[in-house]
């Protein structure tokens, strides 16, 4: 029983697999949903991002395309006028006179975007209208006018400056310069400087909700920023991947990349966009970057709110597993203890389930199975004991048979099985050994069916050959009963009750241990009933003569343990019909005795 409840020790309890089964239930395909929604809204966001800077791209690319376009514009009509005021006689009158300044002037006042504007001779003689341009004051500018002066008369019939942000006038500003031809000669150049405060104000627009839009020249420098200083410190992102994918890229063409920034002086992981401007020769490009935290945020919020779902979740369903698994494992751990209390043998045991359910059927079930057992359990019991009444009764039966062969021995088997009895128990045995003792104690000289009634009720003393087929009948016992498989066990005390320890008994001549205990008990108390039993040759010896005659002979024939716990019943034992006095027997006599 104590191997059975370890073995169910190691099995899992019932509520352990309920809580799984309900975490499970509630809780994965909460995270499998949760994980695909938010991977579904993750591309969604993707794509809404790139969505985003495409129209960030496309729309500050349209404003900068149409911004040049209207600068270059400007210029068309004061070429033609100078074409048709030109005088081949006088090339340098029409760069000065005051039909071109009033010209100048006009263009300037109309046009809010030009800063300054001049038409200049090749000598660099000529008008200008605007504000001044000093290279004391803003020497950047400056240089940039007189170098694209110089471009157009050598190398550029039409030359578009880098913008840079100038300090002086507090804005971000380009130049623009055109070769001016008459009968296909190159005459002078016109230059005008034009304010990019429109352009920069609809990128500082397009850079909002964390998007940044700017604007790189062919060679990677930032051109236009929503931050100036991005501008004034002529950063240049030629070795950024976002310059090197915009390189790649053809009139019109976009492509969405994620990249590194590291221009704001710390790493920052973008997400960007690439676009160039159509319709332009200046190799401009369109970049809109994006923080990826920012463009995560919904998705790190997402799955902030699904973690705490899924938490809550399988809080939850923790809750609801306990609860539901108590009052189903409550139950059944009362049925388990019951059969378990069945299984040991208390029959008796019933179980309290207050339920409408399957468990309160089970429950009902239960005890009606309980006590239909202990029923039947008392009914085999009572049979059993009547069996066992019968049983013994045969026995008993069987060996009064045997002892009326003989007057003087009837009683015998009866009396040897009370002092095996009482040697057995005062020895500590336990009670299936009692009991087998019992019976073959009962039974030790069923034997003597086989042997001549002349010989078992003969008065004197027997003849050495006629003691010779009294010794035969222990193993006639023994084969006798060993036809019955239930009696087995107690045939070693029917065979050998006769051995001695010195090795001089019968039938197989046994020493010491080799004699069943058994065997050795049933031997005493032979010996100890015949000492004490009237025969036709002998009183019978008083109860002290016949245990000091034992004892003088433990440790040769008998087992001294066995003689001491025959002596510990002490007078229990004596006979009423004991007569005392009589002169002690020899040891032979006692021999006699018991085989007769």
């Amino acid at each position: 029983m104590a191997e059975n409840t370890g073995k169910e020790k190691k099995r899992g309890k019932i509520i352990n697999l309920l809580i799984l089964t309900m975490i499970i239930v509630g809780t994965i395909p909460l995270i499998i949903s949760g994980y695909n929604l938010v991977s579904y809204n993750a591309n969604i966001l993707a794509t809404d991002q790139q969505l985003m800077h495409l129209q960030i791209c496309k729309s500050v690319a349209s404003e900068i395309s149409l911004f040049l376009k209207s600068c270059l514009n400007i210029l068309i009509p004061l070429e033609k006028q100078l074409e048709l005021g030109f005088d081949p006689a006088q090339p340098k009158q029409i760069f000065d006179d005051e039909k071109t300044k009033s010209l100048l002037r006009g263009i300037f006042d109309s046009h809010n975007r030009i800063i300054n504007i001049r038409v200049l001779h090749v000598d660099g003689q000529g008008s200008e209208s605007g504000y001044s341009i000093k290279p004391e004051e803003d020497p950047e500018l400056f240089e940039e006018l007189r170098s694209t002066f110089y471009r157009c008369l050598k190398t550029e019939f039409l030359h578009i400056s880098r913008p840079y942000y100038s300090d002086t006038f507090n804005q971000t500003m380009f130049v623009i310069g055109k070769t001016l031809l008459v009968n296909n000669e190159v005459r002078g150049v016109v230059t005008v400087v034009f304010s990019m405060e429109d352009v920069q104000n609809s990128i500082r627009r397009a850079s909002q909700s964390r998007n940044t839009a700017f604007v790189l020249d062919s060679k990677g420098n930032i051109i236009l920023h929503p931050d100036v200083r991005m501008i004034r410190a002529g950063i240049n992102l030629s070795a950024s991947p976002i310059f090197t994918e915009l390189r790649k890229l053809r009139t019109h063409a976009i492509s969405t990349i994620p990249f590194t920034d590291s221009t704001g002086g710390s790493t920052v992981e973008m997400m960007g966009t690439v676009y160039m401007i159509p319709e332009s020769n200046v190799g401009w490009g369109i970049v809109v970057q994006t923080p990826e935290e920012v463009v995560n945020v919904v998705i790190q919020n997402m799955r902030r709110q699904t973690i705490y779902w899924i938490l809550l979740s399988l809080v939850l369903a923790l809750l609801m597993s306990f609860i539901f698994s108590q009052r189903i494992s409550t139950p059944i751990l009362q049925l388990t203890q019951k059969t378990l209390s069945i299984a040991q043998g208390r029959f008796d045991e019933r179980v309290d389930i207050s339920s409408n359910n399957e468990l309160g059927i089970l429950a009902t079930n239960f005890n009606q199975m309980a006590g239909e057992i202990q029923d039947r359990i008392e009914l085999l019991q009572q049979a059993a004991r009547e069996n066992r009444e019968l049983f013994m009764n045969a026995i008993q039966t069987l060996a009064a048979a045997i002892d009326a062969k003989d007057p003087y021995t009837r009683g015998h088997s009866d009396r040897v099985t009370q002092y095996s009895t009482r040697i057995a128990r005062n020895l500590g045995l336990s009670e299936q050994e009692i009991e087998n003792i019992q019976i073959a104690a009962l039974l030790h000289d069923v034997g003597k069916i086989g042997i001549s009634d002349a010989i078992l009720q003969k008065p004197s003393q027997l003849t050495d050959d006629e003691y010779a087929i009294m010794k035969q009948h222990p193993v006639l016992g023994g084969n006798i009963m060993n036809q019955i498989p239930q009696l087995r066990e107690i045939i070693p005390g029917m065979n050998y009750h006769h051995e001695s320890l010195d090795g001089s008994g019968y039938p197989l001549g046994l020493k010491g241990d080799e004699i069943p205990l058994s065997a050795r008990i049933i031997g005493v108390a032979d010996a100890f009933d015949a000492m004490t039993t009237e025969r036709p040759y002998q009183k019978p010896f008083s109860h002290q003569e016949a245990l000091e005659k034992i004892r003088s002979m433990a440790g040769r024939k008998f087992d001294l343990r066995v003689v001491e716990a025959l002596a510990k019943e002490g007078t229990r034992i004596e006979r009423p019909d004991q007569a005392a006095g009589e002169p002690p027997a020899s040891e032979n006599q006692v021999l006699n005795h018991a085989v007769h």
